[in-house]
């Protein structure tokens, strides 16, 4: 059996305010957006995760998985592992106050979320109380390998520049 190494990364950008101009009205066209099984099952670890700790659990946002996804399919173009720079970010998620980003790849999820938990500056994005919603995005590569993206944001309704599947 192949073993495969997991690799993580991390940002945190927090107290500056998106400009309003840039607010998308895409609240409709979020209802189309389909989550994957791996996608949902990242943000049930997460949330158990946080629910020993006695925190609210995260709400899995449609825009911000946009986001999500734009940079997982990147990193997987590229067969590297990076993270988007945070004046892309900024720019891409609007209604923010405090914004953070875990990137990884490994075999599934559970090996992912254990990694992201057993490294510190991981784990506190994700046990992070402020944090109210989530993006998240898994892509498997032609080796097999599962990349992973997780966008969390805490205001209270974000939005996305990017735009959303019509319905």
């Amino acid at each position: 059996m192949k073993t495969l190494r997991t690799f993580l990364g991390l940002c945190l950008l927090a107290g500056a305010l998106a400009v309003p101009s840039l607010q998308a009205s895409a609240s409709n066209r979020s209802r189309c957006w389909k989550s994957s099984d791996s996608e949902r099952a990242f943000v049930r670890k997460m949330n158990r995760s946080r629910a020993r700790k006695d925190l609210r659990k995260l709400s899995l946002d449609p825009e911000l998985s946009r986001v999500a996804r734009k940079h997982t399919n990147e990193m997987v173009a590229d067969d590297e592992l990076f993270h988007t720079g945070m004046d892309r970010l900024g720019r891409w998620v609007t209604r923010w106050t405090t914004l953070g980003e875990n990137v990884g790849f490994g075999g599934d999820v559970a090996g992912l979320h254990k990694a992201f938990m057993r490294s510190p500056t991981h784990r506190a994005n994700i046990l992070l109380a402020r944090f109210n919603h989530v993006g998240v995005s898994t892509a498997r590569d032609d080796q097999g390998k599962l990349w992973v993206t997780v966008v969390f944001e805490s205001a209270t309704n974000p939005g996305t520049t990017l735009r959303m599947p019509r319905c």
